[in-house]
């Protein structure tokens, strides 16, 4: 008995099986590739948002940090952060997060040992978990050149969820650094530095030198990301993710709608819209369709010798 070709149904049936699946695993590898390498923490300031990953060295960030005066083992006269070296920059202020064995800290260092300026800087951090506390103040000596103040409190907001403000003003001369290191971030977490540098700083008569530059750091503590941040505006530092620009919703959305047309349609002007879309989508499905199309004949072949 001799077989007759393929429906016009079954050839429709096909394209659009292979049309669908293909879009299928697409929309999974693109919605991979948006979601690896998210961070779990982010830095926010005036509409942009950063991606941050704590530095570590696997040190306590007292003893990381290294804050040397004439009254600490080890000793010294430069009233600086000699474990944070590496990481400092001339006439520049730099802050991130450290993640030691005693929990996640946040870490600010002004100006770089043996080199910088000096500088005032004036940092008031609001909602602040209330279970942490400072465990590096640099400065802190017990002599009268000691200019840095702080003042750190402890309530309930409005919510009723306890938390610390920390206002820190520090005044260093050249050649030497200030900062600090506030410890017990916690998982959860969303605290806003307002900054005030230089001439807007509360001790900016006790030295003369001027920070030029923030940054924030982040990543491989040998060679971390620098971004570097407005001077004159506040950042928001919280747990959490940046938003991506596409939704899976979104990308699931226009899936069903595709595979809805497709197989609607004949077999003839489901092809040229595939290719449409191709030219349309170029990014994602340009390298795919050659491929589709030998498959598509390549299986109508055989389902043409079995019908």
């Amino acid at each position: 008995m001799s077989q007759s070709p393929p429906s016009l149904n079954r050839r429709k049936f096909l394209q659009a099986t292979i049309v669908s699946s293909t879009v299928l695993g697409t929309t999974s590898t693109a919605t991979a590739s948006q979601s690896h390498g998210s961070s779990h923490y982010t830095l926010e300031q005036d509409g942009k948002c950063i991606p941050i990953e704590p530095l570590s060295k696997g040190l306590p960030v007292k003893k990381f940090y290294d804050f040397r005066t004439p009254f600490t083992h080890p000793s010294s006269f430069r009233y600086a952060s000699f474990g944070t070296t590496n990481l400092q920059q001339k006439n520049t202020s730099i802050l991130f997060l450290y993640e030691g064995p005693k929990g996640l800290s946040l870490v600010v260092v002004h100006d770089k040992k043996g080199v910088g300026s000096g500088g005032a800087v004036t940092f008031r951090i609001t909602n602040l978990p209330a279970d942490g506390d400072i465990a590096v103040k640099d400065d802190k000596y017990p002599l009268q050149t000691n200019y840095d103040q702080w003042n750190l409190s402890k309530y309930r907001n409005s919510d009723g969820k306890k938390v610390a403000t920390l206002e820190a003003s520090w005044a260093h001369g050249k050649k030497r650094t200030d900062g600090m290191a506030y410890r017990g971030l916690g998982d959860d977490f969303e605290f806003t530095i307002n900054p005030e540098f230089n001439q807007k700083a509360i001790l900016s008569n006790d030295t003369h030198g001027e920070i030029k530059r923030w940054e924030v750091l982040s990543g491989d503590i040998n060679n971390p990301t620098r971004t570097k941040l407005n001077m004159n505006k506040p950042v928001t530092i919280l747990s959490g993710s940046c938003q991506p620009k596409t939704t899976t919703q979104q990308t699931t959305k226009t899936t069903q709608t595709t595979q809805t047309k497709t197989s609607s349609n004949q077999a003839t002007t489901t092809e040229k819209q595939a290719t449409k879309s191709t030219n349309n989508n170029q990014s994602v499905f340009g390298q795919l369709w050659n491929d589709v199309s030998s498959a598509f004949h390549s299986i109508e072949s055989f389902f043409t010798s079995l019908f």
